[in-house]
């Protein structure tokens, strides 16, 4: 692929909960270019200055090790945000509370020296199904739901290019919500109230596949939770096809075959795929508004 002129450069980025990954995306075009991003870690319970640095920082080094400005932004971020506007109302969520009420819009232009009109933001879970369809390159009347298994149960619908948040995470699930059973805190909280050491999921899966009972019985319990969430929504929304991202999908041999049989024969026959650009979706997701006739809010 021939590198484009700065003008038709998108700087792209995944905000997560401890992270900020951006790369450049050519417009129109499914993928990071060279596959080269840069990531920064960063404590998202930091101060807005300590955030907002790490950012740009992240930014900046994208554009020094390129050897290209930065003229066109967009980020795929967790919610509630006000995604037209780009104001963040994250709170409570025990991240980036010390952005909440922020204009990220209008900081991040006066800092880079760019007009608000180039810089988009979009929903995580949004950017990520979007930046999949398009490297899927799915038919497009079929209907896909994507779903993201990780720091947060991220969930998105997709049919004849419009993608949608569906935020299945705040749904009702058992004596509280999904994205209390179905995200890498529950593998956490799971095994540290059984009396453990608190790992991460790749460390629990490790232990899974050597047998470990206790590893064993919590993917067990994640298969029947992701089974039941998925059963309830699928039959609502008749998805054609389901992709699946997120860290924990990393693990996806310990349950998502059982998923798969178990729907089956609740009659879901779904088509399953796992997520293809791993954590480059969102960027290239994130970046396809540019390409939109309206904004998706």
């Amino acid at each position: 692929m021939k590198l484009a002129n700065n003008d038709d450069l998108i700087a792209a980025a995944d905000i997560g909960g401890s992270h900020i990954t951006v790369g450049f995306v050519q417009h129109g075009f499914p993928k990071i270019i060279d596959a080269d991003t840069i990531r920064i870690k960063l404590n998202s319970k930091g101060t807005q200055e300590e955030i907002l640095n790490a950012w740009f920082d992240a930014f900046e080094q994208l554009a020094f090790k390129k050897d290209r400005g930065i003229r066109r932004m967009a980020f795929a971020m967790p919610g509630p945000f006000d995604y037209q506007k780009g104001v963040s109302l994250i709170k409570g969520l025990d991240k980036y509370e010390s952005l909440y009420g922020e204009n990220i819009k209008s900081i991040v232009a006066r800092h880079f020296k760019i007009d608000e009109t180039n810089i988009l933001f979009r929903n995580d879970a949004e950017a990520f199904l979007h930046g999949e369809v398009m490297a899927a390159a799915l038919a497009a009347d079929r209907r896909i739901l994507g779903i993201t298994l990780g720091t947060g149960f991220g969930s998105a619908i997709s049919q004849y290019g419009d993608t949608k948040d569906l935020n299945l995470g705040l749904a009702a699930f058992k004596d509280s919500i999904a994205d209390d059973f179905l995200t890498t805190r529950w593998f956490r909280s799971a095994y540290e109230k059984a009396g453990r050491t608190g790992l991460e999921v790749q460390e629990i899966s490790y232990l899974a596949r050597r047998g470990e009972p206790l590893a064993l019985k919590l993917f067990d319990e994640f298969t029947e939770n992701l089974t039941a969430v998925l059963h309830q929504f699928s039959a609502e929304l008749s998805p054609d096809d389901i992709i699946i991202g997120g860290n924990i999908a990393k693990a996806q041999d310990l349950f998502l075959p059982r998923v798969r049989k178990r729907l089956e024969l609740l009659g879901i026959r779904a088509n399953f795929h796992l997520a293809q650009l791993g954590e480059h979706s969102a960027m290239v997701g994130s970046a396809y508004l540019f390409t939109q006739k309206t904004i998706i809010k």
